[in-house]
């Protein structure tokens, strides 16, 4: 069935191509994060009844391509979450606080997790899976750096130690998240991170003022997949999401 716009119209001809395209990779993504890019035929993604085959091909012309275009995707998605992140953010450890959190919601979208099983699966020649944890360690370091600026550090907290700390935790309760066993949610999990490592890197009157916020309430992260339609919203801490 042709997708339709909220008042019943079709949309125009670019963006239901667009739309067809993230579907396709939204369906790809799930095939590749669940059976690995080998374990997946390519009869299998033109099959999955996201498009036509005819569609299928008019936007990618082999299984290769469709691997590289879930990296492109996380990849070009990234710094409109980045965009959201800077502008919610009262300073930098607020920033560091929600750019994490988007980590974390993007890892429930197919398109993210598809990428990054083509990035352990080795398919692409770039980016490689170290360079992106690498990239990771940059932007949080960059963060803790403008935190030590604005006065918010402790005064033995190194940025660049701290930036590798923190990628190391999130990783290990990512993985632990994944694991078939009981494990509470990554959010949950994080936020435990969160009240145990704070309060070691942070000046005692910036985290009194943290404390002081209902920031385990804070509202998740919107629109910041790859493969969302809508753009991100990010909100500060301490302050609800509006309703709608």
């Amino acid at each position: 069935m042709a997708a339709t716009t909220g008042d019943g119209r079709r949309p125009p001809q670019q963006a239901r191509s667009l739309a067809t395209r993230r579907a396709l990779l939204v369906s790809a993504g799930e095939r590749f994060a669940a059976q690995g890019f080998h374990g997946t035929a390519l009869s299998e993604l033109v099959g999955d009844g996201a498009a036509t085959k005819g569609a299928f091909y008019f936007h990618f012309a082999s299984k290769q391509a469709v691997a590289e275009a879930l990296v492109e995707a996380m990849g070009d998605s990234w710094d409109d979450v980045t965009t959201a992140v800077e502008a919610a953010a009262r300073d930098g450890l607020e920033a560091l606080v929600l750019l994490t959190d988007a980590v974390t919601v993007r890892l429930d979208d197919p398109v993210v997790r598809g990428a990054g099983r083509v990035l352990r699966d080795k398919v692409v020649a770039t980016p490689t899976l170290g360079a992106m944890t690498g990239w990771w360690c940059e932007q949080a370091e960059d963060l803790l750096r403008r935190a030590r600026r604005e006065g918010l550090l402790r005064p033995e907290a190194d940025p660049a130690w701290l930036a590798r700390e923190l990628v190391a935790g999130f990783a290990g309760r990512a993985t632990l998240f994944e694991a078939p066993c009981d494990a509470p949610p990554l959010w949950d999990l994080m936020n435990d991170f969160w009240a145990g490592f704070l309060p070691l890197i942070a000046t005692a009157e910036w985290h009194a003022r943290w404390d002081a916020r209902p920031w385990r309430a804070r509202p998740r992260p919107r629109g910041v997949g790859a493969g969302d339609a809508e753009p991100p919203t990010v909100h500060p801490v301490g302050e609800p999401a509006p309703t709608a």
